[in-house]
């Protein structure tokens, strides 16, 4: 009895831990599901804790580490002469006759508001009254000039000067026989500001940019050229140490040059005497719109500001925005002394492909549009008249000459020379080193027949 009885004290053990292990078995499950998700919790949260952090951890360790992004694209604004237009006037014609008790040569002093009668010489009458009776004195001029200093200033803060880096004394530095610049645009991904100038300025070594109302120079890059337009666009990028000056620059407005037309009062800005920081103003003479260079036609401002010959600049409105690059490459001989500038809105087409380091095309001749009219009083074909084929282009290589009208280029109409703008340098442009066929018609012993010719396009540079 006393062996059983031990027997089954010794089992007694035995038979608890069996009740007891699932028990913690359960236990153990429950504690390594909880700890599985724990740790996922836990990892979820260092993730997003390193992604917040880091940029400013890397940035404490190295300030000049900057995030990587994708390429800001730049597009400077255009406007088109259609949106400038005023909008038609749709008021009916009056035509009624004044009456017996409305005599216009008695009525002189009209009260504000009123009707006036339809009598055209009444009208200039009573215009040049008015303006007989307006009190002019030497304060208006002095309030126009104040006003035209406000404007300068304001564009000023615009400019600035490009010298070569070998030529900046770092005791006396000034801005002695240095080139005129104007910021078009901020690049906020890079910290960068584009600077239109005119193309000799992209042939200076080493370049540096002089910033108004600052001593020190900051190293400047040639971003890209148009010698053709005769311009050029730098590039000044701005480390960590020169954040708060870079967000203290102001670029220039790109105004609607559609607006200004001739008696519109301007002012020459930049190097217009050839040297850094004159100025003048005065008004627009005459806005010529067919002004031919090569594979374009683009209009120009001549001016009454007499200035030397050889003077860069730009051309800005009243309200301190740039309309035009000063240029004298393709001025009218007859204008020398006087300020000429081409419109910013002919210029901006290659500023977007310049700005975003894209190649345009080359294709190499000067010419005049044969519209509608002159090929019904000519008989010529209407196209693009070649006047010349410049030496060793793409247009001559080919064998196009003088004379020969173009209308077509691949699959299309080229009639104008702005549509073969939009094939060489547009956003569906052909690209330099294509194969285009250029349709022309040619003049035969008797009449125009068609040819087909194979163009091989250049780079434009």
């Amino acid at each position: 009895m006393a062996d059983n009885r031990d027997e089954k004290n010794n089992e007694q053990p035995y038979i608890r831990e069996k009740i007891v292990k699932p028990k913690r078995r359960s236990r153990f499950m429950a504690v390594a599901i909880g700890g599985f998700f724990g740790a996922v919790l836990f990892g979820l949260i260092a993730c997003f804790s390193f992604v917040w952090i880091y940029p400013y951890v890397s940035k404490l360790r190295n300030p000049e580490v900057e995030e990587t992004t994708t390429a800001e694209r730049i597009t400077l604004p255009t406007h088109s002469e259609e949106d400038t237009l005023p909008p038609e006037d749709t008021t009916p014609v009056i035509t009624e006759e004044p009456t017996e008790t409305s005599d216009p040569e008695e009525t002189e002093d009209i009260s504000e508001g009123a009707l006036l009668p339809v009598d055209k010489e009444w009208i200039e009458r009573l215009i040049n009254q008015k303006i007989d009776q307006a009190p002019i004195d030497i304060k208006d001029i002095e309030n126009y000039g104040r006003e035209i200093n406000k404007v300068y200033q304001s564009v000023e803060k615009s400019l600035v000067a490009i010298l070569p880096k070998a030529s900046v004394d770092p005791i006396f530095p000034s801005n002695q026989g240095a080139k005129a610049g104007i910021m078009i645009y901020r690049l906020e991904s890079s910290h960068t500001i584009l600077i239109l100038t005119d193309y000799e300025t992209a042939s200076i070594k080493d370049p540096v940019v002089r910033f108004a109302g600052r001593n020190d120079f900051l190293p400047a890059q040639v971003r890209g050229t148009d010698s053709l337009m005769g311009l050029a666009v730098l590039s000044v990028e701005f480390d960590s140490k020169n954040f708060a000056l870079y967000d203290s620059l102001q670029c220039i407005v790109l105004g609607n040059s559609y607006q200004t037309r001739a008696g519109s009062p301007v002012i020459a800005v930049g190097a217009p005497f050839r040297s850094y920081g004159t100025m003048s103003y005065g008004t627009v003479l005459e806005v010529r719109t067919d002004q031919t260079a090569i594979d374009t036609v683009y209009r120009m401002y001549y001016t009454n500001i007499s200035a030397p010959e050889g003077g860069t600049g730009f051309l800005v409105n009243v309200s301190g925005q740039l309309i035009g690059l000063i240029n004298s490459g393709y001025k009218d001989p007859a204008m020398n002394g006087y300020v000429a500038a081409i419109a910013t809105e002919e210029i901006t087409k290659f500023l977007n492909n310049i700005s975003n380091q894209e190649p345009y095309s080359y294709f190499g001749i000067l010419g005049q549009n044969v519209t509608k009219d002159i090929s019904l009083a000519t008989g010529m074909p209407e196209g693009i008249y070649v006047t010349t084929v410049q030496p060793d282009s793409p247009a001559y290589q080919a064998g196009i000459m003088a004379g020969d009208i173009i209308v077509g280029i691949s699959t299309k109409n080229v009639t104008r020379f702005n549509q073969l703008g939009e094939v060489l340098h547009g956003p569906s442009r052909h690209l330099p080193g294509e194969t285009v066929i250029v349709t022309l018609w040619r003049l035969g012993r008797d009449e125009y027949k068609q040819v087909n010719v194979t163009v091989t396009l250049g780079l434009r540079q």
